[in-house]
């Protein structure tokens, strides 16, 4: 994020008008006031920003799993927590610079509100998912997420500029902070179990924290239009593999021999992919609009599941995996500098 800043705030130093160059030469009278249409020229010349404001909707879908111990065995899934369908609306400001025709950088901040959204908890005492002894069905219904992004990298244009095409390297955080509220207990057959019915007072939380580099490209194609409110039809196409580090954190607010607030993490490594569209439309004047989607997934390998007791004892396991998959539609406006 401190990158982020340091190029807004040059882009900032760039923006700001220039003196002109020459003078003409003194008239006997004074000249009419007019406008001096070269305080834009060194904005073009040695900078070209735009930025963009949007809003979208989001779904995600995100799972994980555990193993019985660290050997990944006794049974090979354990538990098995879903969220699936989670509604997200979503903001986001993003900025595209080109320097001097050469050098491109581009970055983005979302925030997401959880609106709702499913999960599923499942427990097993045999391998692959078989002799399920527990399973509840929940809801969700609030909590946020936030994702921020930046890459950089040359720019190379083909066919008088009809192309550009960005090799970038980049780094990017996403974080989701989810809920699981209005339980039922569907299934119950373990020793001491929870009877079939609503769970009461259940509001239960999972955060994950998703952080690496990344390397990509943005494909820009770049089409003039001689009549219609527009002057320019841009497609921008975008794509990203990940490489992650993965940690969550988990309370679990009714089993009482769990440490509150933190009951259990998660940590693994893992890697994924990014992808999206875009179209821009360019008016006359600065402002523009554009209309996009990306879809993305991210996995993580084996990992570690530590659980604390609230005596002050821990216990650890294999998590198996995590699976994170999120699509999203935005639409805004934008302004070029």
């Amino acid at each position: 994020m401190r990158l982020f800043a340091t190029v807004v705030m040059i882009g900032l130093l760039l923006f700001s008008p220039a003196s002109p160059a020459f003078s003409q030469q003194p008239e006997p009278d004074p000249p009419e006031p007019v406008e001096n249409t070269a305080t834009v020229r060194p904005l073009i010349n040695w900078a070209a920003t735009t930025f963009e404001l949007s809003a979208g909707y989001r779904t995600d879908n995100l799972n994980w799993n555990i193993a019985g111990n660290l050997q990944g065995q006794n049974p090979n899934v354990r538990s098995e927590l879903k969220w699936s369908g989670v509604k997200i609306y979503q903001f986001n400001l993003s900025n595209r610079t080109v320097i001097k025709d050469r050098f491109y950088i581009r970055g983005n901040l979302n925030y997401g509100m959880v609106a709702s959204g499913d999960n599923r908890d499942s427990d097993y005492d045999g391998d692959d998912r078989t002799l399920e002894f527990s399973r509840s069905t929940n809801s969700v219904d609030g909590n946020s997420v936030w994702d921020g992004s930046i890459g950089v990298g040359p720019r190379f244009t083909f066919f008088d500029g009809t192309l550009a095409v960005s090799p970038l390297v980049g780094y990017a955080v996403s974080e989701q902070d989810l809920n699981i509220v209005d339980g039922y207990q569907a299934l119950s057959s373990s020793p001491n179990p929870p009877p079939v019915g609503p769970i009461a007072n259940l509001d239960s939380r999972y955060e994950t924290h998703w952080e690496g580099p990344w390397i990509g490209v943005d494909l820009m194609v770049s089409i003039p239009c001689k009549q219609g409110p527009f002057t320019r039809i841009g497609i921008l196409f975008s794509g990203e593999v990940h490489w992650i580090d993965y940690d969550a954190e988990a309370n679990w607010n009714l089993r009482e021999e769990y440490r509150h607030p933190v009951s259990f993490t998660h940590e693994a490594e893992g890697s994924g992919y990014r992808a999206g569209v875009k179209m821009l439309f360019e008016t006359k004047s600065r402002w523009g609009m554009h209309a996009g989607m990306n879809v993305q997934e991210m996995t993580t390998d084996a990992g570690l599941d530590r659980i604390f007791y609230a005596d002050g004892a821990t216990a650890d396991t294999r998590l198996n995996e995590v699976q994170w998959r999120s699509f999203t539609f935005e639409a805004g406006v934008s302004y070029r500098f």
